[in-house]
């Protein structure tokens, strides 16, 4: 899926990597990111800066841009890891969103994850404090507010995903 995103937006035309044109502002950029699910089902989040250009102050999936010449389970694992420390395994797509807003236009791919086998919830640091402002891990039922649209709009298909599951 992530490969006919890229293709279909031009991401590989030449000129637009060469020139410093910036991805979600200049051109529609293409990002992934996760709810990582800890041992107790307790998924990641994290709070974004008051600085940050999307969603200032609120608390979001961790993830990113997708670099050219990436795939997006690459560049999910990439983000995830300089973000937060951890290390996922098994990502799931959850959805898929278009999301133009405020001057910019994001293409965001959804996955679910696990924790790497040895990684835990309270391995989880908070590598980029310019960006975020804090990190952790909450209960589905008792997230905290305000929540990033883009990661607000996916709860619902988590919480499907995850009764689903149950039931297996």
């Amino acid at each position: 899926i992530c490969s006919a995103i890229i293709a279909t937006l031009g991401l590989g035309s030449a000129r637009l990597m060469s020139e410093s044109l910036k991805p979600g502002k200049d051109f529609t950029g293409v990002g992934v990111g996760a709810f990582i699910l800890d041992e107790h089902g307790r998924v990641l989040l994290l709070k974004r800066s008051s600085s940050a250009r999307t969603a200032p102050g609120a608390w979001a999936r961790p993830g990113g841009a997708v670099d050219f010449g990436e795939s997006c389970e690459a560049a999910l694992e990439r983000e995830i890891r300089e973000e937060t420390n951890l290390e996922i395994v098994e990502p799931q797509l959850l959805d898929v969103t278009s999301e133009p807003s405020g001057g910019s236009h994001w293409v965001s791919i959804g996955y679910t994850a696990e924790l790497a086998p040895g990684c835990h919830a309270e391995d989880a640091k908070n590598m980029e404090p310019a960006k975020h402002d804090d990190i952790g891990f909450f209960d589905l039922e008792a997230l905290p507010t305000p929540l990033a649209d883009f990661t607000a709009n996916a709860i619902p298909a988590l919480r499907a995903m995850r009764e689903k599951k149950k039931k297996k």
